[in-house]
């Protein structure tokens, strides 16, 4: 790793690589699971239930390598400048491009659609390791205090009460729908304050691998990307019971 987490105790060392490691691959998995079980449950081809989970997952898999490789500044050697630019394109330009599919794709709107609400909600139980910028990185002096609390913090409330709602959601619990949307806007807000406050605190995450992985995958852009996809799932879904509830009371006045 690099300078930064030598200040971090063998274990501590070890411990947070490995976290942010395996939190990486699961999210590659997780939401390529997410996407195969649920292009089950829509009208499309066979063959392209098949392809697009092949897609995503060679889409997200390819997102982490170019992080790994921009982030590793140890073995992938970039002036301070350059590794600035790269950082900011390998953050923004497969989220543009994840949340134009959303929009521009009939099969990836139709897989989103059919992916039960709780699923995209459940997945960003993840985001409790968030509180590793408290402990051990703020404990150690790696990142400073104003940057450290609120996003730790707001990561690990997010996280929490992720499966909470979730449950919520898939039970049908009353005002459920405005739960998810409001847990849905916490986390994107959250994820919006840590890198502003990164920014105003001056927390050279970027300059620290693999926690250089969190900006440039795991954290604002897979997250915000995440909670774009599950609200857009929320309003369909929703709008679809409206539409439901409707043509039932038309039925019952007939």
């Amino acid at each position: 790793m690099q300078t930064g987490l030598f200040s971090l105790p063998l274990s501590l060392h070890r411990t947070t690589a490995f976290v942010i490691f395996a939190l990486a691959i699961f999210i590659v998995a997780a939401h390529t699971a997410v996407a195969a079980m649920a292009a089950q449950r829509t009208a499309l081809s066979q063959k392209t239930k098949t392809a697009v989970p092949f897609v995503i997952a060679a889409f997200l898999a390819s997102w982490l390598a170019i992080a790994n490789i921009v982030g590793d500044g140890s073995n992938f050697t970039l002036a301070l400048e350059s590794r600035r630019a790269a950082s900011g394109l390998v953050a923004l330009i497969p989220f543009v491009i994840a949340v134009t599919a959303l929009f521009a794709s009939r099969s990836i709107r139709a897989i989103n659609a059919a992916t039960p609400n709780a699923w995209l909600m459940a997945i960003q139980t993840y985001r409790c390791a968030g509180i590793m910028f408290v402990f051990p990185f703020l404990t150690y002096g790696i990142v400073p205090a104003g940057f450290a609390w609120p996003a730790g913090i707001g990561d690990a409330l997010t996280g929490i009460f992720a499966p909470v709602v979730a449950l919520m959601v898939a039970r049908n619990h009353p005002h459920a729908f405005k739960w998810a949307v409001a847990w849905n806007l916490f986390g994107t807000l959250d994820l919006i304050v840590a890198p502003a406050t990164a920014l105003l605190f001056q927390a050279r995450v970027l300059n620290i691998y693999p926690l250089a992985l969190v900006p440039l995958f795991l954290g604002p852009p897979i997250g915000i990307l995440t909670h774009i996809y599950s609200l857009s799932n929320l309003a369909i879904a929703n709008s679809s019971r409206a539409t439901a509830s409707v043509i039932a009371s038309a039925g019952a006045a007939y």
